[in-house]
């Protein structure tokens, strides 16, 4: 079975595990010295390695082969969402959103947020495994929590839309979008935004959207978002 480790300390053609990553390859799937094993840096890099030394704390791997650009889209997804507040369906979000296949995440500051910060480290950890677990090379940019107000007047991705549920005739996501582009789709919390921050992402060049006729949970609709705009560049 195929499997990727990550590390981002490549030095020309040797490559140093992190210690956890090490312990895994050697304590837990029993690897050798001569064994082959395969490590992406979250930049695109992919690399066929051979293990050079079994020591945990300095663990060298030579490369053998690289390619970069691994499976590089030809579209960005960027997912700006307000943090649920169970900080476990944060990791949840990010945990699926990295296996379906996105570039950017930021969390938002809204009025009616559950929560008001984000655990980075856990958040960093918990997206570095689903890049392995779905065989990525590519760690996608997260943002720490900011506030609507910063986020929507600095956000430059080129396609902006903002799920809304006040409004019956918004366009659904699926209609508005063109494939091969950059996308930023800003979800909002439970209570939804309040009315001063539609129109204060209005002003900043936002669309409203819908993702569905059904109410969809924080972290459900921004999932659901990354999915139809995967889709829509998978056609």
């Amino acid at each position: 079975m195929t499997q990727f480790f990550y590390s981002d300390h490549v030095f020309g053609e040797t490559i140093i595990l992190p210690e956890d990553e090490a312990h895994h390859a050697l304590e837990v799937l029993r690897k050798h010295l001569g064994d082959t094993i395969n490590i992406v840096d979250g930049k695109g890099g992919w690399y066929k390695t051979v293990l050079e030394t079994d020591n945990i704390k300095n663990c060298k791997l030579k490369i053998m082969d690289r390619k970069e650009e691994f499976g590089k889209p030809d579209h960005y997804i960027h997912i700006a969402i307000a943090p649920p507040k169970s900080h476990d369906r944060a990791e949840w979000f990010v945990e699926k959103a990295v296996e379906l296949g996105i570039q950017e995440i930021s969390f938002v500051l809204t009025r009616y947020s559950e929560r008001n910060n984000i655990k980075m480290n856990r958040i960093k950890s918990r997206a570095i495994s689903s890049m392995k677990q779905s065989l990525k090379a590519y760690l996608p940019q997260i943002n720490d929590i900011l506030s609507i107000d910063d986020f929507v007047e600095t956000c430059s991705n080129f396609e902006k839309y903002v799920g809304y549920l006040g409004d019956k005739n918004t366009n659904f996501l699926s209609e508005s979008t063109q494939p091969c582009n950059n996308y930023c789709v800003l979800i909002g919390p439970e209570g939804d935004f309040i009315s001063e921050e539609i129109e204060l992402a209005l002003s900043c060049d936002f669309k409203t959207i819908s993702l569905g006729k059904n109410r969809l949970r924080t972290e459900t609709a921004g999932i659901a978002a990354c999915h139809i705009l995967n889709i829509i560049n998978e056609k």
